[in-house]
């Protein structure tokens, strides 16, 4: 029941700002002189083919505001003086690009000047760690989504999800053209945009601005591209399923429990993409007479995925382990007048997939008894065992930017962002398993499952029966940008986000334990901030404060044992009624600041302190909010938890060895408090329930290396080295419920979490022979367009627990896995028929077939001496022998590209 939805919290969500937002748009600024230094006044920059542009003022300073990332040519002006352009000025979101022109006295023509350097090397405005993959260097990368080129920046760990700089999973925030795109539920992020969409990422991990919220290790910003002034286009063909393609004999997936490891993940990927002038405002309309004013452009890719040979052929490669997806975008922008602009946004998405679970993959074939030789197990479907996976997404968005002078715009956004995600079982009789089913029937249901000797499921319906969750997210949002002088960029704004969060999941376990979770929320929350941009003589300070709400908006029941809650009773139980308690909002302020100062030319110093907040995961706040006690362990969501807390510090220092070679070294700290945790509440002197609390802290620190050599003589190069120690008092918000599940004592002590990998390490090498060069016969350059990337990574050993201890209180974490390497390669050739250009590529993962364990089966298997040479085996696979806890084999992908 709703405890208020009132006009005060309505209020409260227009007027204030929730969480993450992010800026779309960048910024050029420099100065003008004459032959001698002297500053120039009244000279005029123009960005050539746009409306932007500038005049100096009395120090020969200009800037251009509100700049969508891309590559531009400024061309600088004044009476007396011959003009000069610069070609090729890349501007990226959120940053300044300096660009300064010396004139000389009048003379004919113009002089110009060609930016090979695109960004320079050191951005001196960025006071912590950035990491900017444009369009270009992801096209050229070994990687197959925006997740991949995530996880190969320093910091980045992946650890059965994204862990930044040493946080939990889902402590990142991932944007999409300044809007967060998250599932509340569980801050996971499932988006899918296609590659051929993406115009810039940016990677945030040491500290990041007022304007970002309810993030605590990281901001991913990916910003889409815009339709051109004209039509361009891509078709882009990936594969390795060579019996989908008709390329290769049948082969089916057979029980290998003995295999080294396991098979190639077949897949199929690909691409479309266009974009231009919108066709009906620009042709159509004006054919019949009517005339839009302005401009009006046109951006839409889609893509297509499938994985493991779709549902129809589940077993070509892998047990069970099938995907397919559709998903695409479009963004309509519109500019009626060179001051203002509207974008329209829409994204969908649709992902089926099945659950890969080793331990069933007997389950199609008769199980008999050796000795009697009767059929304990007729042998079943899998997916009348195991549950079917669905995703949906969608995106609905329009922004207005309205420039209010040379030096001020606004951005105004709204937008309603919603996903789901299910699992249910098939049912022999057609449907779905519990399909139409009470919460009644469920805590009914008696579940009926065989397993054989060798530890195998054979026959029953898997304990994850049923889940349905989705969320709904509408956000409004205001931002108001102004450069108030050459020295001070100020900007301020807030946003207000409404959630309308469901789930209903069913999961049977065995020994007739049912636990069934059912809740419906309409939280709110919002912040408002301001920050400052001050620019002094090459050194810049990031100042900013941000205060943020949030309110669960939903009745809550108490968990003293004054006022016991008994197994089976609910808030509605007319025998046992429980007053709810109203569940205060919660604040929280930030202040953030960072500095970036020269030292000499080629040396900046750059330092970040900030306090970062994040609210627990809306599930941690509703789950069991019923208090339905009837299973075994029941644990209950807690809808009083205080905001998860993070105090950030960072210094580093960058020297620029050339125009093309940097380096960056950066040390960090990481102070976490309030993470979420159990604890274990007796309602009888032997009945109890657990209940998430903010009881858990830990802390990491660490330092990174980068190197970076920019394209010079057909090479470039990127390399980085991470090395942290992470430590807390669990892994998990759910690490003590299971210890006492497992009668061990709840650790008192840090220890190493499970994604503490003390040292990793990533290289990038890419080479390239662009258009017209290279070696030739006659005048014909060979090789051009010729190009390899390739990409290595290493990483020390995630610790482990050992198993059988011989007590209640064992050391967490105190063993190593093995340490692990993988190398990708691609090359690719280029050819170009005057506006189009086609890329043929062969795509290597896993390049030297390394065999690396991704996780143990079981660790007292892993530490056991089986065959008795007095050492432990280390075998990762289990009794079962599971192929799966080993990295993928080999893989050889083909693909084409057609851009125009």
């Amino acid at each position: 029941m709703l405890r208020r939805a009132t006009a005060i919290s309505l209020a409260l969500v227009l007027c204030f700002a929730l969480g993450a937002t992010a800026g779309t748009t960048g910024k050029i600024a420099g100065r003008v002189s004459d032959s001698s230094g002297s500053p120039l006044v009244g000279a005029a920059v123009l960005i050539v083919g746009t409306s932007y542009g500038a005049m100096t003022d009395a120090n020969g300073e200009y800037f251009i505001i509100n700049l969508e990332p891309g590559t531009y040519n400024l061309q600088a002006r004044m009476v007396g003086m011959a003009t000069k352009e610069a070609q090729g000025v890349q501007v990226v979101a959120d940053m300044t690009t300096r660009m300064d022109f010396r004139l000389d006295p009048e003379a004919v023509g113009q002089t110009i000047i060609v930016v090979t350097d695109q960004r320079a090397m050191i951005e001196r405005d960025v006071t912590s760690s950035v990491r900017i993959v444009s369009r270009d260097e992801i096209r050229t990368m070994p990687v197959a989504g925006i997740q991949d080129v995530i996880n190969r920046q320093a910091g980045s760990t992946d650890r059965g999800g994204l862990h930044m700089r040493g946080g939990r999973t889902g402590e990142t925030v991932y944007l999409v053209d300044g809007v967060a795109q998250i599932d509340p539920t569980s801050n996971t992020f499932n988006s899918n945009i296609p590659m051929s969409s993406v115009a810039e990422t940016s990677v945030l991990t040491g500290g990041f601005g007022a304007e970002y919220g309810n993030a605590q290790s990281g901001v991913v910003n990916i910003i889409t591209r815009e339709g051109g002034t004209r039509y361009s286009g891509s078709i882009d063909f990936m594969a390795n399923d060579f019996q989908a393609l008709g390329l290769a004999d049948d082969y089916q997936w057979q029980d290998n429990r003995n295999d080294a490891g396991p098979f190639t993940e077949a897949r199929i990927n690909s691409e479309v993409a266009i974009g231009g002038p919108e066709p009906i405002t620009n042709f159509l309309l004006p054919a019949i007479g009517v005339h839009v004013p302005g401009e009006v452009r046109i951006f839409a890719g889609g893509e297509y995925l499938e994985i493991g040979g779709g549902e129809d052929n589940r077993y070509q490669y892998a047990f069970n382990n099938w995907q397919t997806q559709a998903s695409g975008n479009v963004k309509l922008t519109i500019r009626p007048n060179p001051r203002t602009k509207i974008s329209l946004t829409g994204y969908y998405l649709d992902r089926t997939a099945g659950l890969s679970d080793w331990s069933y993959s007997r389950c199609e074939t008769p199980y008999i008894d050796a000795e009697s030789g009767d059929t304990l197990a007729p042998g079943t479907d899998v997916r009348y065992i195991l549950p079917t996976r669905f995703w949906t997404q969608y995106t609905m968005g329009m922004g207005l930017t309205q420039t209010l002078s040379d030096a001020t715009f606004m951005e105004f956004k709204v937008s309603q962002y919603m996903t789901r995600f299910q699992y249910k079982i098939r049912d022999p009789q057609g449907g779905w398993l519990g399909e139409g089913y009470t919460e009644e029937d469920w805590l009914d249901y008696t579940p009926s499952r065989t397993t054989d000797t060798d530890g195998f499921a054979r026959d029953g319906a898997s304990r994850y029966a049923w889940n349905d969750t989705r969320s709904t997210t509408s956000s409004v949002r205001f931002d108001l940008t102004s450069q108030v002088t050459t020295q001070h960029q100020l900007k301020t704004g807030f946003e207000g986000n409404y959630f309308d969060v469901f789930d209903y999941s069913v999961d049977t376990a065995s020994g007739g334990n049912i636990y069934l979770n059912r809740y419906h929320a309409f939280p709110n929350s919002g912040a408002v901030y301001v920050q400052d941009k001050m620019e002094y003589r090459g050194m810049i300070v990031n100042a900013g404060l941000r205060f943020d709400y949030f309110d669960p908006n939903f009745d809550a029941y108490p968990s003293d044992p004054s006022n016991p809650v008994t197994p089976g009773t609910t808030p509605d139980d007319p025998d046992h009624i429980i007053n709810p308690i109203e569940v205060p909002m919660k604040y929280h302020l930030s202040p953030r600041v960072g500095f970036s100062h020269p030292i000499t030319e080629r040396d900046v110093l750059h330092f970040t302190y900030g306090h970062y907040f994040q609210t627990p995961v809306f599930d941690r706040l509703f789950y069991g909010s019923s208090y339905d006690l009837s299973g075994a362990f029941p644990l209950i969501g807690n809808v009083d938890l205080d905001p998860e807390q993070t105090i950030s510090y960072e210094v580093g220092v960058k020297h620029q060895f050339d125009d093309i070679t940097l380096v960056d070294l950066t040390g960090f700290y990481k102070d976490i408090t309030g993470l979420v945790d159990t604890e274990r509440n007796f309602y009888s002197a032997v009945d109890f329930y657990d209940r998430y609390i903010n009881g858990d802290y830990g802390s990491v620190r660490g330092a990174e290396i980068s190197l970076m050599r920019r394209p010079s003589g057909f090479w470039s190069f990127s390399a980085n080295y991470s090395y942290q120690v992470a430590k807390g008092k669990s892994s998990g918000a759910t690490q003590n419920y299971s210890y006492l599940w497992a009668g061990w004592v709840i650790p008192k002590r840090e220890s190493y979490l499970d994604w503490d990998q003390r040292h990793s390490a990533n290289v990038n090498v890419d080479f390239r022979i662009p258009q017209g060069e290279g070696p030739r016969i006659g005048s014909f350059p060979i090789l051009e367009g010729f190009g390899a990337a390739l990409q290595w990574s290493w990483g020390s050993g995630f610790p482990y627990t050992q198993d059988s201890q011989g007590t209640a209180s064992p050391e967490i974490n105190g063993r190593r896995y093995p340490w692990t390497m993988s190398t990708d390669l691609k090359v690719d050739r280029t050819i170009w028929a005057g506006p189009v250009t086609l890329d043929v590529y062969c795509w290597v993962l896993n390049l030297f077939n390394r065999k690396n364990i991704n996780t143990i089966s079981s660790a007292s298997w892993y530490d056991a001496d089986q065959d008795g040479d007095g050492r432990p085996d280390h075998d990762p696979k289990g009794s079962t022998g599971n192929p799966y806890v080993y990295s993928s084999p080999r893989t050889i992908r083909f693909g084409i590209n057609l851009e125009w």
